[in-house]
């Protein structure tokens, strides 16, 4: 889990080339969940357009663990990258909006 500002994320191509193209992408709205999701082809660009978000990571070597390994709280402006194969697991606050970029 990479946590920074929606800019300096997209910038960081060198974790995910995709994240080039993001601009051409169509978000949609974040799975809310009670468990963690893990993906293991495509990263997932998660974005805070407005309110406040809680994003966690568990063991990546045990994805059917639930145990929380690292939490970020995330505000308007800021951004999560999960990588593949990363179990991941956000909470948006009540009223916020996210947008989730899956890059494929």
């Amino acid at each position: 889990m990479v946590k920074d500002t929606s800019r300096n994320l997209v910038r960081r191509t060198c974790l995910d080339d995709k994240l080039c193209e993001i601009s051409k992408m169509e978000g949609r709205s974040v799975e809310v969940s009670d468990r963690f999701i893990v993906d293991r082809f495509f990263s997932h660009f998660i974005e805070v357009l407005s309110g406040t978000a809680q994003a966690a990571t568990t063991w990546r070597e045990m994805p059917e663990s639930n145990e929380v390994t690292a939490i970020v709280t995330l505000k308007a402006g800021d951004a999560v990258l999960f990588l593949p194969g990363e179990p991941r697991l956000v909470r948006p606050a009540e009223g916020a909006e996210l947008s989730e970029f899956t890059l494929e």
